[in-house]
């Protein structure tokens, strides 16, 4: 999962031209703190944003990685749980790694010529709601070099680097590819042809949740603060306009008054768009559901009992989209516990079935062929 702090972050750093690392988490056998795709930015001097730890190794490799890759050239770091030299029970526990587990961290400098950048390709992700897909090479037999990489944004053609991957493997790579743009899981694979063989991490680029707020009311602020907390892009769409909601909605990404045609616009182009109903008015919640049901909208949620949704749509309010009283069900009372229970049902509601692991043999102590589906 490439969370929105990160992609900011690495804009900002590229807009003030400052270097910076990244350390990737690119493949996990067994328990372990981060999945794939898990990310963490360096400068020179600083810590930037994200994790690939419980956060104890965070300072460790801030002093390790520059001097790993002073040369320019990636460095994959291995960390096994069973390793011999594996000795520090800091180290197990900040990878929350079990009694067999095995992370493996990449560390690139960025800014090279000619070079794919995951987070750039996120970014343009996030911004357009378009689901894509990275390839990295983490582990080859010398003909391919680490850290090579395909990207695949939905709806455009492939990009490739400057020493592309032979026809053969990138066909077969591209196919994965495809295959996580549909299911929004990151996984790794193995390639072995005539021309190579690679471990490839196969990352599922998902942007965020859009949460569409129907209400302006105090409740509201604490599942806005909540929602963008967690990288969500946030629409309020307000019946009219005032002065106070835009004081009160800062931290939102946008703010529609009225303008239901643009409001559904909205929402056709998200890649998961949920909403939530919550004016404390019965004719405004009734045009907010009436509006929402026309939409592709995957979840929606309803303030107040469900016998009062029943009265206002009728037997629509047996659409599975529909969740009335809204909420996880955690005995909630104030504004903020109701904004936690609200999120946590989107994120229950959104959350993927993990594909079937395929059987593989592999040599011991190397990765499994297929990891654990991200979460999107």
């Amino acid at each position: 999962m490439t969370e929105r702090s990160i992609v900011e972050a690495a804009e900002r750093l590229r807009r003030h031209g400052e270097p910076y690392l990244v350390a990737t988490v690119v493949c996990v056998q067994g328990a372990a703190y981060r999945r794939p795709g898990g990310r963490m930015l360096l400068t020179r001097f600083r810590w930037i944003a994200g994790a690939v730890t419980g956060g104890c190794l965070e300072g460790d490799l801030t002093s390790k990685a520059w001097s790993l890759t002073r040369d320019g050239s990636p460095a994959l770091l291995t960390y096994d749980s069973l390793s011999p030299e594996l000795v520090d029970d800091d180290i197990r526990a900040a990878f929350g790694l079990g009694c067999d587990g095995i992370v493996e961290v990449l560390i690139e400098r960025t800014g090279q010529t000619g070079r794919v950048d995951p987070l750039a390709i996120a970014g343009r992700c996030l911004r357009t709601q378009r689901r894509g897909a990275v390839a990295t090479v983490f582990r080859s037999d010398g003909r391919v070099r680490l850290g090579s990489r395909l990207a695949l944004v939905a709806g455009g053609e492939l990009e490739e680097e400057a020493d592309r991957l032979a026809p053969a493997l990138r066909e077969l790579v591209l196919a994965d590819m495809h295959a996580a743009l549909e299911t929004g899981a990151s996984l790794n694979r193995t390639y072995t042809t005539e021309h190579g063989f690679l471990e490839v991490l196969i990352e599922a680029i998902v942007p965020p949740p859009r949460l569409f707020v129907f209400g302006t009311g105090h409740d509201a602020v604490p599942l806005v603060q909540l929602a963008r907390t967690l990288g969500w892009d946030v629409v309020i769409c307000a019946a009219d306009e005032r002065h106070s909601t835009r004081d009160r909605f800062t931290m939102a990404d946008e703010i529609i008054v009225g303008q239901p045609e643009l409001i559904a616009a909205k929402i056709a182009e998200a890649d998961r768009a949920v909403a939530v109903v919550m004016t404390h008015d019965l004719e405004r919640d009734r045009e907010s559901l009436a509006l929402l049901l026309g939409t592709r909208a995957r979840y929606i949620g309803v303030l107040g009992p469900r016998i009062r949704t029943q009265r206002l749509i009728g037997d629509a309010a047996t659409d599975p989209r529909i969740h009335a009283p809204v909420g996880l069900q955690l005995g909630a009372e104030t504004p903020q516990e109701l904004a936690l229970s609200i999120t946590s049902e989107i994120m229950q509601t959104l959350a993927p079935v993990p594909p079937p692991a395929r059987e593989t043999e592999w040599p011991e102590r190397y990765p499994a062929t297929v990891v654990h589906a991200a979460a999107v």
